[in-house]
């Protein structure tokens, strides 16, 4: 609506020169009236990031917007200097409102109160920022850790010992499913934390942080990773040790390759942190805000534990359930596909 293709142009050049990647979904214009919407997201090479995209571009699909969605550098996908410099080159395009995936709680406020005083209203999602927005969705990280607990808890009913590989300090989703899994944890006192270490976030560190953990605790009962990728580098320690399966091994965040080792009964669990409904609902609220709507200011989503019992309706019947998603996420917010 407010993009001219001069415009979109000089920010695709800009992004071109800044390494940004630039991709849309729906037409390429907004000179016919269509809602436009930019998106900056740190990266597509994440699975998790690949389904929020997926549920981003599926409703702005279905609402007949334009989706122009940048990602950082993938050199420095989180990196909120990078994330800064997308969202500079989106304010100039001049869309009706922009989402963001902040890579920071506060690094990256400077740039929303920029796209504010512009007259753009901003959307987030994943986090909280600490400055003002127009609305956010977020996942229930402490309630999806809780799930993880408990899990845990039920599987050791006889007790026994348990290891936990923590993500980055300081991202508090992280700190939320931590704090949530020792709380669900909690339910049995029998099973008990013997060890718990930073790996990152990182495959290569929850292998090498697992195999120290297991050098000195050959007895271990359970491992739970608040990541999935720390999780299946903890898989792979796991399977040096010919572990797999003898271990309960949990993670976070729902990904296609722990639903696979699910499947082959190499991991245990995941908690889905629903990344396809949450970018359908990012971008549901994005269009009601450009189209006068007044979308509440938080939406909180509610995670999901993903088992053997479960996993068959990711990995077998997943289009199913998007579409299912999608309408779902249509109906919450009284919109109508067009």
């Amino acid at each position: 609506m407010k993009s001219t293709l001069r415009s979109r142009l000089l920010a695709a050049s800009t992004a071109a020169v800044l390494g940004v990647t630039l991709a849309a979904c729906g037409g390429n214009s907004a000179d016919d009236g269509k809602v436009v919407i930019g998106q900056s997201i740190p990266t597509l090479d994440n699975p998790w990031y690949a389904s929020f995209s997926q549920g981003s571009k599926d409703m702005a699909a279905a609402l007949g917007a334009t989706l122009n969605q940048v990602t950082n550098p993938a050199s420095t996908p989180y990196d909120p200097g990078s994330q800064i410099n997308a969202i500079e080159n989106l304010v100039a395009q001049q869309p009706d409102v922009i989402e963001i995936d902040p890579t920071s709680s506060d690094a990256i406020n400077g740039a929303i109160s920029e796209a504010k005083s512009a007259g753009v209203p901003v959307v987030t999602d994943g986090i909280n920022v600490s400055t003002e927005v127009d609305a956010s969705v977020v996942a229930d990280n402490k309630q999806g850790g809780d799930l993880a607990g408990k899990y845990v808890a039920n599987a050791l009913s006889g007790g026994g010992k348990v290891a936990v590989l923590e993500g980055t300090p300081g991202r508090d989703i992280i700190t939320q499913r931590q704090q949530g899994f020792t709380g669900g944890l909690g339910a049995n006192p029998a099973a008990r934390i013997v060890a718990s270490q930073i790996a990152n976030l990182d495959r290569s560190e929850g292998q090498s942080v697992t195999e120290n953990i297991l050098q000195a605790n050959q007895d271990l009962n359970a491992i739970w990773g608040a990541s999935d990728t720390m999780a299946l580098g903890a898989l792979e320690a796991l399977k040096s040790r010919n572990l797999a399966g003898k271990v309960v091994l949990g993670g976070f965040d729902g990904t296609p390759e722990a639903f696979q080792a699910i499947r082959a009964g190499q991991m245990s669990f995941t908690i889905d942190q629903v990344p396809y409904e949450m970018g359908a609902t990012a971008i549901a609220n994005a269009y009601l805000l450009a189209t006068g709507g007044k979308p509440a200011p938080s939406t909180v989503l509610e995670t999901k534990l993903v088992d053997k019992s479960n996993v068959g309706d990711y990995l077998d019947n997943a289009a199913a359930k998007q579409k299912e998603t999608l309408d779902a996420v249509l109906r919450k917010f009284n919109l109508q596909a067009k």
